[in-house]
């Protein structure tokens, strides 16, 4: 049996009283898992609440069966939210160097330019790179302390489909040794991609069954 690594149990969450409610999940290692749903449905209030960076108004979190919110110690975290992050003047290498400095045991810089195939922009500059190498700098960002669960929102909107096509092929690979992803989308055909998909709504949330995954 795979172990469970985040595990939501009628979660409910949001700000002044507009709540998402019933959300029920239990994501094992190795799955990639899609969170559904239109904009303004609440898919990153969960996510942030899945992260342990959101109270929940009601229901629990646990991320490898601990409560997120109190005993974090040991757990491997990565995150991409959807403005991402902002480095002016900064080369690709010197933004992950800065970011290994903060992790205890953290990937090497060429792994970590590998795991998404940066290796051809380590030296340019963050202002000179496309959208899509700004969204994959993110993604090594949130796999540089070897983490073991993948928060990432909406993590292709906006992308051209070559990015969205190697953002996919890195979830894949990390998944296959083993890390768990959970990601937002609002669109129906990529939650195909994931191994399975929830629906996130403002009355009502629920879990679908497994989804083959899509090329």
């Amino acid at each position: 049996m795979s172990t469970i690594v985040v595990e939501a149990r009628d979660l409910r969450v949001g700000p002044r009283g507009r709540v998402v409610g019933g959300l029920s999940l239990a994501v094992p290692e190795g799955e990639i898992h899609a969170l559904l749903g239109h904009p303004g449905a609440g898919k990153t209030l969960v996510l942030e609440a899945l992260a342990g960076l959101r109270r929940p108004c009601g229901g629990r979190v646990r991320l490898r069966g601990a409560d997120p919110y109190t005993e974090r110690d040991g757990l491997r975290v990565g995150t991409v939210w959807r403005d991402g992050g902002l480095f002016p003047g900064l080369t690709v290498t010197e933004v992950l160097e800065g970011w290994r400095r903060w992790t205890l045991d953290p990937l090497t810089v060429d792994e970590a330019l590998a795991l998404t195939g940066l290796e051809k922009v380590a030296r340019v500059r963050f202002e000179r790179l496309t959208a899509g190498e700004r969204r994959l700098l993110d993604l090594s960002l949130a796999m540089v302390n070897r983490s073991d669960v993948l928060f990432l929102d909406e993590p292709t909107s906006g992308l051209d489909s070559g990015t969205v096509h190697r953002i996919w092929a890195t979830l894949r690979h990390v998944a296959a040794a083993g890390k768990t992803v959970l990601l937002t989308t609002r669109d129906a055909a990529e939650s195909r991609r994931a191994s399975r998909v929830s629906v996130v709504d403002r009355v009502r949330s629920y879990s679908a069954g497994r989804r083959l995954g899509a090329a």
